[in-house]
């Protein structure tokens, strides 16, 4: 916080009166945006100099046509030369910002963690109040400290706890996932003012502990459809895709964990709507086919590097579907659970032996041009009282197994 301690700068060399000059922005729109649209309305327009005032700081009275602007010394040139400036300090007396306490732009923005545009904004809309400065004697918007401080008290007395981002993180999903499960109750969440008339949201550590029991898929549970299939897009990860413009192009999430494209042959990641708009990216085959039926699961694990792994991934689901197979990206591998059956075997860019190295569970073998899968279950039945039932039912959804699974792993226990 500050009282009229400002940034003074002297040049090297001032303008003279009379000379031509242009205006040299110094800032961008997101930085600045008041300071912004001030210099592009005199933007590769000349300007003549009327007037050089010397103090406070070096600026200048500039006529743009019919207008009239008042500049630094810095956000001009005259086309020939860039002054560096030397800065420094000076106090003046007198002025009206010397009357009340007062903090910089970047100062509220760093108070309040938000940019220095919805600052800005915060000023338009009387949240906070600006310190007029017809004059222009000072290089950065100051708005009085008692109304930020205000806010900041507000901002402080509000909930604490994770973001929508810090939750799609942990969950492994996306933002727009963890939003949705906020709007249908599954996370719970309280709202709180944010930014320029929006809102976000804050989970509290319960809360998504809460939800963590329920969405969050422990590595004995078969994956969900949500950690592989993008329902709004229609897209599976790692689900090849081209264009006239581009031979190749895969699903594949970013740090942030939504759906986009990746293009290996210049190594970028896309969003969904530019590899679409932009890059008129199509799929290379439809990843849907009729559900099989039941007869258990064979289980792989593929690092993503082995030479098979993009063919057989793109074999899965154009031979298969997404309806047949489930997905878990790890960081160096891929887990798949495909149904048990049969489907002609057409592609040549694996054989059958190229993946009998990553088998987990099951059984693979190629006859007379099908790919077999055999699952290692065989379904069972047990006669046991209602009441143990009901207990081992209980037991297991605490755990977010299935019976079946839970019976396996007590059993497995046993057994060693």
């Amino acid at each position: 916080m500050n009282k009229l301690n400002h940034e003074k700068n002297t040049q090297t060399a001032s303008y003279e009166m009379g000379e031509t000059v242009y205006v040299l922005p110094t800032c961008t729109e997101e930085e600045d945006p008041e300071s912004f649209y001030y210099f592009k309305q005199f933007e590769k327009k000349e300007g003549v100099i009327l007037e050089v005032i010397e103090h406070p700081r070096l600026q200048y009275r500039v006529k743009f046509g019919q207008a009239e602007a008042v500049l630094y010394h810095e956000e001009l040139t005259n086309g020939n030369q860039q002054d560096v400036p030397i800065t420094g300090t000076d106090y003046q007396k007198g002025w009206e910002g010397d009357k009340v306490e007062w903090y910089t732009q970047k100062e509220v923005a760093d108070l309040l963690g938000v940019s220095k545009a919805t600052v800005y904004h915060y000023g338009k809309q009387k949240k906070i109040k600006k310190i007029l400065d017809p004059h222009r004697l000072h290089k950065e918007a100051r708005y009085e400290k008692a109304e930020v401080d205000r806010l900041v008290y507000e901002k402080q007395s509000l909930p604490t706890g994770m973001s929508p981002n810090d939750v799609a993180k942990k969950l492994g999903l996306s933002v727009q996932s963890v939003y949705k499960y906020i709007q249908d109750g599954s996370i719970k969440a309280k709202a709180v003012p944010y930014g320029d008339e929006r809102i976000t949201y804050v989970i509290s550590e319960s809360a998504y502990q809460e939800a963590e029991k329920s969405l969050k898929p422990t590595e004995t549970q078969r994956p969900k459809k949500y950690e592989y299939y993008d329902s709004k897009n229609g897209i599976a990860l790692y689900q090849r895709f081209h264009s006239s413009k581009i031979p190749e192009a895969r699903v594949v999430r970013n740090e942030e964990n939504v759906f986009g494209f990746y293009l290996p042959n210049i190594q970028k990641w896309l969003t969904y709507e530019e590899g679409m708009k932009t890059y008129a990216l199509k799929p290379s085959y439809s990843i849907h086919q009729p559900t099989l039926d039941y007869k258990g699961y064979v289980e792989l694990e593929i690092p993503k590097d082995a030479v098979a792994f993009y063919p057989f991934v793109d074999y899965l689901y154009e031979t298969w579907g997404m309806e047949n197979i489930r997905l878990r990206e790890q960081d160096q591998t891929i887990v798949l659970f495909i149904r048990a059956g049969e489907r002609p075997l057409t592609t040549k860019g694996f054989f059958a032996a190229d993946i009998l190295p990553f088998l987990i569970k099951g059984d693979i073998y190629n006859e007379e041009g099908h790919l077999i899968l055999r699952s290692s279950y065989r379904k069972t039945s047990l006669e046991l009282p209602i009441d143990l039932l009901e207990s081992m039912t209980e037991l297991a959804e605490q755990e977010g197994i299935s019976m079946s699974k839970w019976v396996e792993q007590k059993l497995s226990s046993l057994l060693k």
